[in-house]
């Protein structure tokens, strides 16, 4: 069953009357690497691990999301998630089709007549005349009539992939007629790789949530942080401690050992937990699989991999999405700042309720997450707290939350004198705004 919320602690029980949308937890999953006979046994995995959406990846279809010749069909599909707690969100894509969609024979006109050859029919599929207005009324038709089947068969949104590639009209022309029609759909939109100009026409589109590519971030340039700030003015913005479409966390840092493995992929976790406005979590990732998640294996051999994986990762997972929901939530829309690193070897970032708490508050209702990164993945890192917390002005120490089992911390004080962090370890630090009458006490002071 998925992690329930339960009590909050006592600092943010002022704030907790607000109305909250929940980070979304999503699972994703590559459906051809799921038997038949599997889809209950990998459902009961994705509830237990914490998750409350599992997602199918599908980088090219036809909004037939029937799971093949030996997968189960799209409504028996949602119905064994809706019983599990989960939501069902599907992949889509609408600027081009596969080599086999009946579109290219019966509308030929949608698409360059060049491109029709046999030789430009590749497995990349075959672009649409998106900048024809008559093609993208045809389009959006089509996709208004694909995505009410879908939410009658029981999908509960859908992640766009390249929204880029389509006009932002009639990205917010089809989702605004599928809300009329389902009030509770969600479209999330794929944006890694969009450059800034190509997200700007997105902002006003209606999306619900974006994803930011923080499983490739070096924990010390500043690209990360500039990404998320370009991100923020389209939607709420998700991470991810690996990328579900390409090399997995291990083969992009060219990591082979066990030990440093795990090292970074808990970090990718705990960090995307922290900084992110929910999660997404490829499938394997919890076993450190390094072959890709779009690989062609067949279930038997997927199975064998995650049988014979040599790490395991499920409490981490199951930490961390009990941390998005007791705590992580409450940032919900705040961005990250990246401050100062106290003498490198550290990326010290802030998140605060005051910009993700639906309005201006005052100061003593404020909060801050404070996330503390050793950026070697290698050696660990030892310096005084004072380095550390000297940059962040005007908090009060409320509650520590390095403890990731601990979901639900007592007010403590901030630790005094030399501090350690292992190889690749993430430290957290909740705190609240000093009041305006504080004076000019210790800013270090337990809450």
């Amino acid at each position: 069953m998925a992690v329930p919320a339960g009590s909050a602690p006592a600092t943010l029980s002022r704030i907790a009357d607000m109305s909250f949308t929940i980070a979304p937890r999503i699972y994703c999953i590559n459906p051809t690497l799921v038997s038949r006979q599997g889809w209950p046994a990998l459902l009961d995995h994705c509830a237990n691990l914490g998750f409350d959406h599992v997602m199918l990846a599908n980088t090219l279809n036809l909004g037939q999301h029937g799971a093949g010749e030996d997968g189960l069909e799209l409504e028996q599909l949602t119905a064994a998630c809706a019983e599990r707690g989960l939501r069902l969100l599907l992949d889509i894509v609408l600027d081009r089709v596969t080599p086999e969609d009946p579109l290219i024979a019966t509308c030929p006109h949608w698409f360059d007549s060049k491109s029709l050859s046999d030789d430009s029919l590749s497995a990349d599929g075959l672009p649409l005349r998106m900048e024809d207005s008559a093609v993208q009324h045809g389009v959006s038709a089509l996709w208004r009539r694909r995505l009410q089947a879908l939410l009658d068969a029981g999908v509960a949104g859908f992640v766009c992939s390249v929204p880029a590639a389509v006009p932002a009209a009639l990205w917010q022309t089809l989702m605004a007629a599928t809300r009329d029609y389902c009030s509770s759909v969600n479209f999330l939109a794929w944006t890694l790789g969009a450059a800034t100009p190509q997200l700007d026409p997105l902002a006003g589109a209606g999306f619900d949530a974006v994803f930011c590519p923080g499983a490739w971030w070096d924990y010390q340039a500043t690209r990360y942080v500039r990404e998320q700030d370009n991100l923020s003015g389209v939607a709420t913005i998700i991470a991810f401690p690996e990328t579900p479409f390409g090399p997995r966390l291990a083969g992009q840092l060219s990591l082979t050992d066990i030990p440093s493995r795990r090292r970074a992929s808990l970090r990718a976790l705990r960090f995307a937990a922290a900084s992110g406005n929910g999660i997404l979590v490829p499938m394997g990732f919890e076993f450190g699989l390094t072959v890709p998640l779009d690989t062609a294996l067949t279930p038997v051999q997927y199975d064998s991999l995650c049988k014979e994986a040599e790490i395991d990762l499920c409490d981490e997972i199951q930490q961390a999405n009990r941390f998005i929901v007791d705590i992580g939530r409450y940032f919900l829309g705040a961005p990250v700042t990246l401050l100062h690193s106290p003498g490198g070897g550290l990326a010290l970032l802030q998140r605060s309720t005051r910009a993700g708490l639906g309005g201006p508050r005052d100061d003593s209702a404020r909060l801050s997450l404070l996330i503390v990164v050793n950026q070697d993945l290698y050696q660990p890192w030892q310096g005084d707290v004072e380095d550390i917390f000297s940059h962040v002005d005007g908090y009060l120490g409320q509650a520590d939350l390095s403890d990731w089992n601990q979901g639900r911390p007592e007010a403590q004080a901030l630790p005094q004198g030399p501090l350690l962090f292992e190889a690749a370890e993430i430290k957290l630090w909740l705190a609240r705004a000093v009041p305006s009458d504080a004076g000019n006490g210790d800013s270090r002071q337990a809450a």
